[in-house]
């Protein structure tokens, strides 16, 4: 679980901690299709990653994470355009302090700001480092990685329904990480539970999402603060009834079990008690 409130509990934020890698030297332009060799396949990768996001909102969002995880700076660099609308920004580490003090902890070390202009902005607290490709390497890999398992799966799940879709990919993910420390800031990030095989609920929460919706899964999340006063975010399923059933990946990985697969509302709020009016559901 995590201690710090976050009011904006969108999806994606993939971006993570810089891969150490050796930096090129700085770029003097917005990176595109015509200046890097590796754009159309990453645009093409999360492009197709959140294709069946129903809110056109957190689809911009998420495809800009993913983008700005493998190309830092050089995608929508707000840092050096303060005016623009960019929507994913890579800022010095000692800026947050002369921001905005309301800021949410998101996933790895990225901050969320709302400045009441109508706009939101994701800030990367470490530079995403590149190399001479002008791409961050392990997070290129990573999404590669991610993209090659949700076909694999897709395909393994054709013709399912809900239920059985959703233990797949459960089974997968289980399979594939393990929980990670919560004193370790990189493992909120899908990235690098993707690279490093270790992650903490709030990965665990994305890639699944990542994954079942793109298995045509209709998946949400909810976080919420317990009754312990700790921070915690789990997975909804729609099933074809339209009921809406709960998953934490995290625990059941944690205790290799299905005992929080796919648990009704009332089961749920039994295992994961809330603060009231401490929850926020997407």
């Amino acid at each position: 679980m995590r201690n710090k409130i976050s009011h904006y509990i969108s999806l994606l934020l993939l971006t993570t901690v810089a891969a150490m890698l050796p930096q090129s030297a700085a770029y003097a332009y917005q990176v595109n299709a015509s200046n890097n060799a590796y754009y159309k396949e990453v645009s093409d990768i999360a492009t197709a990653l959140t294709a069946n996001f129903k809110d056109e909102r957190e689809r911009d969002c998420c495809y800009s994470a993913m983008m700005a995880g493998v190309f830092g700076e050089h995608y929508n660099d707000w840092y050096y355009n303060r005016a623009e609308n960019d929507l994913i920004c890579v800022i010095d580490a000692n800026e947050p302090n002369l921001l905005l003090s309301e800021f949410a902890d998101m996933y790895g070390p990225v901050k969320y700001y709302d400045f009441g202009d109508g706009r939101h902005y994701y800030c990367a607290l470490n530079k995403i480092l590149l190399n001479a490709d002008g791409i961050n390497e392990q997070n290129y890999t990573s999404l590669k990685s991610v993209y090659q398992a949700a076909v694999a799966l897709k395909e393994q799940t054709e013709g399912m329904n809900v239920m059985d879709k959703a233990r797949v990919i459960h089974d997968y993910m289980v399979a594939r990480y393990t929980p990670g420390s919560q004193e370790d800031l990189n493992a909120h990030s899908a990235f690098y539970m993707e690279a490093n095989g270790q992650g903490v609920c709030s990965a665990y929460m994305v890639m699944y999402l990542i994954l079942g919706r793109y298995c045509g899964l209709d998946i949400g999340s909810i976080e919420y603060w317990s009754i312990q006063g700790t921070m915690h975010t789990i997975n909804t399923v729609l099933l074809e009834n339209g009921e809406v059933r709960y998953v934490d990946m995290l625990w059941d990985d944690t205790y290799d079990s299905y005992q929080w697969f796919m648990e009704t509302e009332a089961e749920n709020r039994r295992s994961h008690p809330r603060i009231e009016g401490r929850e926020i559901r997407r």
